[in-house]
């Protein structure tokens, strides 16, 4: 996996409101073992600031693994499998060849990873943004950048290469429609329409 951007979500904000509420839980947390054991101020400022590096830490974890995907935060959630209908155009925007494939999505708050498989070759992202889009339609839009590895069946036809996607998503997170082109190795373009398997 690797870190993406959300425009328009801040996570500075987000680490500084964990920061702050770790040291409220571990300044409590020092409070009570003060009074249950006597201890001095010294040790009871040693402990506590050891308990909030070690709140800090839960929380962070926490968040990053699930509380993100509440939707006050914002962050869209596309983990999962997605089904793919592809096509690969010619200039003139026919259809060169119709092509099938499934998109893995893992995602947390701070890394994704977009996986593509079809029958002839894989890809792996290593960039990716998200963006709102605005209006009545709404939804979301992933843009990442990708290599792409033939299987070795393929090799001997297919070259390696690196490419960029950008795909739209619709308000529910349940379908998108995305536009890419390869090159460095393959120069290819095309469209593909996707359908949410499952999270």
């Amino acid at each position: 996996m690797h870190d993406y951007a959300v425009f328009g979500h801040d996570r500075a904000a987000i680490g500084r409101w964990l920061g702050f509420i770790s040291i409220s839980i571990a300044g409590g947390i020092s409070q009570i073992l003060a009074l249950a054991s006597n201890l001095s101020g010294v040790d009871a400022f040693a402990k506590a600031t050891i308990t909030t590096g070690i709140v800090y830490l839960v929380l962070h974890w926490f968040f990053n693994k699930w509380v993100w995907k509440i939707p006050y935060f914002e962050v869209p959630n596309i983990n999962g499998t997605w089904e793919l209908t592809g096509q690969t155009l010619n200039d003139d925007g026919t259809t060169k060849y119709d092509w099938e494939g499934c998109i893995g999505i893992e995602q947390s708050w701070k890394s994704i990873l977009i996986h593509l498989k079809t029958k002839n070759s894989q890809s792996e992202s290593y960039t990716a943004t998200l963006s709102r889009r605005f209006g009545p339609t709404g939804g979301w839009m992933l843009s990442y950048s990708y290599r792409n590895e033939p299987e070795l069946e393929q090799s001997h036809e297919l070259n390696s290469h690196k490419g960029y996607c950008e795909i739209e998503f619709d308000k529910k997170l349940t379908v998108g429609k995305a536009s890419y082109f390869n090159s460095a190795g393959r120069r290819t373009f095309g469209v593909m329409n996707l359908k949410r398997a499952q999270k």
